[in-house]
């Protein structure tokens, strides 16, 4: 039997890969990948962005794990924004939606959703302390390309 956190994102484990484009409007090829750590108490989160030539152009490392009201925390370093933690707020079932304050008085919010074997991701980054919904986003649509770890995953 799996944990609370693993049962949810279960099928989201593995490694994912797709075109993102930037909300600067930017392009590259994006990898997520998604393993369970800490025996399935989180789920640890490997982000890179590659370009043509397959340079690294951004990087990012996190760990979800579950906050005492059930909902996801996200504590993560993403070398473009620096470090962050994101809480999980209400959206769509299946839609993981979350939004957290960034150095520099910004915010980020990001969508990520499976469906089948097709993740999507959207990010957007504001300025101010009310975050408003307006400017382009960054948009990613990766697909499945590495079997999911093993539930549990080391401690």
């Amino acid at each position: 039997m799996g944990t609370p956190l693993i049962n949810r994102f279960q099928y989201w484990l593995g490694v994912w890969r797709g075109p993102i484009t930037w909300s600067d409007g930017r392009s590259a090829l994006m990898q997520f990948r998604f393993e369970p750590a800490f025996n399935g108490q989180a789920i640890e989160v490997r982000t890179v962005a590659f370009d043509a030539d397959g340079a690294v152009l951004t990087c990012g490392h996190g760990f979800l794990s579950l906050g005492r009201d059930g909902r996801v925390v996200n504590n993560m370093y993403y070398n473009l924004v620096g470090f962050a933690l994101l809480h999980e707020v209400p959206d769509d079932p299946g839609m993981l939606s979350l939004q957290g304050p960034l150095p520099g008085n910004r915010r980020i919010d990001i969508a990520m959703y499976v469906e089948g074997d097709d993740f999507s991701l959207s990010s957007r980054i504001t300025e101010g302390y009310a975050a408003r919904d307006e400017g382009p986003r960054t948009v990613t649509h990766m697909r499945r390309i590495g079997p999911p770890a093993p539930a549990g995953g080391s401690p």
